[in-house]
Order: C-alpha cells, then sequence, then structure tokens
C-alpha cells in the first residue's frame, strides 16, 4: 500500500471524524454508537467501490449536488440542535435514530465515491483500498465520538456545541 492511498483514507476519514464530534456531544446509546461507525466503515467500503464500476461521469453529477445535499442536511441539522438549545429544550433522545442513522453516515462518505472513480487509474487494487477506506473512517469515527462525548460533558453545552460544529461543516463544505 503506498503513502498517497493511506494519506486518501485518512482525509476520506476526516469528515466523519468532524461529523463525529458534533454526534458525541449528545447522549448516544452504545448501540447506536457501535451502529453509526460500523455504518460509516461500510459506506466506505461500498462507496469507493461503486466508484470504480461506474464511471466518471456520473461520479461528476452526483459529486456536486452531494455537496450541497450534505451542507443543507448538515446545517439545518446545526441550526435545529442550536435553536433547541437557546430555548432550552433538552433533546429526548439522540438523532442517530431511524432515517438519520442512514443518511448521516452515507452524507460522510458520498466523497468516496467520487474517489473511487480515479483510484482505478492507480494500479491499485480496489478491495483492498476500499477497506482501508472503511477501516480508517470507522477508526476516526469512533475518535471523534469520543472526543465529542467529552467535549461535550466538560463544555456542559453540548447542543450548543453540536449545532455549531454541524453549521461549521455545512458552511466549509460549500466553500
Amino acid at each position: 500500500m503506498n503513502l498517497e492511498v493511506m494519506l486518501v483514507a485518512i482525509a476520506l476519514g476526516m469528515d466523519s471524524f468532524s461529523l463525529s464530534i458534533g454526534l458525541g456531544c449528545q447522549e448516544i446509546e452504545r448501540r447506536k454508537i457501535w451502529g453509526f461507525t460500523l455504518l460509516v466503515g461500510i459506506f466506505h467500503v461500498l462507496m469507493p467501490l461503486l466508484g470504480f464500476f461506474l464511471g466518471r461521469a456520473a461520479g461528476q453529477v452526483l459529486g456536486g449536488m452531494a455537496v450541497y445535499i450534505g451542507a443543507a442536511v448538515l446545517f439545518f441539522l446545526g441550526i435545529k440542535m442550536f435553536w433547541e438549545a437557546i430555548k432550552g429544550e433538552k433533546r429526548e433522545t439522540c438523532i442517530l435514530n431511524g432515517f438519520m442513522l442512514l443518511v448521516l453516515p452515507l452524507s460522510v462518505s458520498i466523497d468516496a465515491l467520487s474517489v473511487g472513480f480515479g483510484l482505478g487509474t492507480f494500479g491499485v487494487n480496489s478491495l483492498t483500498v476500499a477497506v482501508l477506506f472503511g477501516l480508517t473512517a470507522a477508526l476516526l469515527t469512533r475518535l471523534g465520538l469520543m472526543l465529542g462525548d467529552r467535549a461535550g460533558k466538560l463544555l456542559n453545552s453540548s447542543e450548543y456545541l453540536a449545532g455549531v460544529i454541524f453549521i461549521a461543516l455545512a458552511i466549509s463544505a460549500i466553500l
């Protein structure tokens, strides 16, 4: 495995790491933590493999729209969480429920689809690279959740912090 591929794996996992810090600020059940981590890892394996097979044109169409859709989801989620914190509403359940448990891991792994298109030109083993991407993203996701949990407890304002992180991620995605 060459250094470039390893650096790409880390770069792809950084989106999930950042998102996980915000998510970790909330109280999350252990099974949801592991479920989210597992889904991020699985999507980071499947998306580049899908990218290897779909072709560059489809990736360019999806890639451009995906950034804005993902940014909008994070932005509105951040605004909602921040607003609830201002109003003093305590979230009864974690954001990682139902549909969001699937959408959030998918949103942070969509970049791996585009990367999959280009990796074929490096002459690397697509399955090996995809598994590396998945393991790296899962590890960074778990680390982000742990850091977010500690930051939320330390600052005692987890809803504010999570909201600000999500809004910042959304803005940085479109800039």
